[in-house]
């Protein structure tokens, strides 16, 4: 990625922070049509979509962006530790869950673990486990989310469809659900 590339996505992040959301929407259009091959520019665009609740639009976005770094020799070797892929994924698995497509959710944070051992990468893993976890709770599959969080730390929380806690998790998963 240029320089000039890096201060456009910078300006365009700037922008939507100080509330101009339609200024660096606008931006991020024209740089998906400039750099139609550039994972950060999908992923920004995506990024603003979330920001005004199209969750929708941030998982085909996030789809491009995904199906490009799978494909950019270069990124590699920025990203040596495969956190770009596993970041993309996370986010969206969480926009999948936020539109309710759980099994799809689930398949993402599973890849983004997958991709955790693949690059021997914990920057990720909690969080992943947390939010498959939840996902998986609300499809029912009690014992396999309580399976995840005993692999996340006590006293985790994340904003999944609010601020949750291990234990509310936790708590949820001994209530049962749908058998597996």
């Amino acid at each position: 990625m240029t320089p000039k590339l890096q201060d456009l996505i910078a300006r365009a992040k700037q922008q939507a922070r100080n509330g101009d959301d339609e200024s660096a929407m606008s931006l991020a259009n024209e740089l998906v049509v400039q750099y139609p091959n550039e994972t950060r520019v999908w992923s920004l665009r995506a990024y603003l979509h979330r920001r005004n609740s199209n969750c929708a639009g941030a998982v085909a976005d996030l789809t491009r962006a995904i199906e490009i770094n799978a494909t950019e020799r270069g990124e590699q070797a920025l990203d040596p530790a495969g956190l770009i892929a596993i970041d993309l994924l996370l986010n969206r698995g969480a926009d999948e869950f936020a539109l309710g497509n759980n099994q799809s959710a689930i398949k993402d944070f599973s890849k983004g673990l997958d991709l955790c051992d693949r690059y021997k990468s914990d920057d990720y893993r909690e969080t992943l486990l947390f939010w498959r976890a939840e996902a998986l709770l609300r499809v029912g599959k009690s014992r396999s989310a309580l399976s995840d969080l005993a692999r996340v730390r006590d006293g985790f929380s994340f904003w999944t469809y609010k601020l949750r806690t291990k234990e509310d998790l936790l708590a949820d998963g001994k209530k049962g659900g749908k058998e597996e």
